[in-house]
């Protein structure tokens, strides 16, 4: 073949490859395009609150913070705090002002005692911790009792979990007291 064959054979080529190749879909496609989603939520930091515990490496629960353990935990980067404690519970200081002051979410979910443990206190404890936004989070009542009963229950009903494997996930996020009474409602069908 003489040079201008393979000359001709590269444009015929060339042009042939152009054709084929699709081409991109116009900028004002009325696809639109999905937002990524949002980073999760780092590792928190164990903050020494009364009984504390790390549930899930971005879930804290225990007992009743001081003043200087919520700042300490909205330096390390936790967003919200979920106060299971009563109205009548009241501490020597504002815990929900305090939260405001230093940007953090403040969740008031009052549990009075073995009568607010249930199976939907569960589920909406589940549905605020569920959402990625709200962590690192910071779970608390008095003890850290109340916190462990709920999560006991929402390993058996929401996650499917055996009583004893529910006791066992209660007791790794504070359930000590309240055990006897979660191992009843566990134990009972419709609960």
């Amino acid at each position: 073949m003489t040079r201008t064959t393979w000359s001709a054979m590269l444009v015929v080529l060339m042009l042939g490859c152009q054709a084929e190749s699709p081409e991109p879909p116009p900028a004002d496609s009325a696809t639109p395009a999905t937002p990524a989603p949002p980073p999760p939520a780092p590792p928190a930091t164990l903050i020494d609150i009364p009984n504390a515990k790390m549930a899930t490496p971005r879930i804290l629960v225990g007992g009743q913070p001081s003043v200087e353990q919520v700042e300490e935990a909205a330096r390390a980067g936790y967003r919200t705090i979920v106060n299971l404690r009563t109205p009548g519970e009241k501490g020597e200081w504002d815990e929900a002002s305090k939260a405001a002051e230093l940007g953090l979410s403040y969740i008031a979910m009052p549990i009075a005692g073995v009568e607010g443990i249930n199976a939907e206190a569960a589920g909406k404890l589940a549905e605020i911790l569920d959402d990625p936004e709200t962590l690192p989070a910071m779970v608390h009542c008095a003890s850290g009792n109340r916190v462990g009963a709920l999560f006991a229950l929402k390993a058996h009903h929401l996650d499917g979990a055996n009583i004893e494997t529910a006791l066992a996930a209660g007791r790794e996020a504070g359930l000590t007291k309240l055990e006897g009474a979660v191992r009843e409602l566990l134990e009972t069908p419709g609960e």
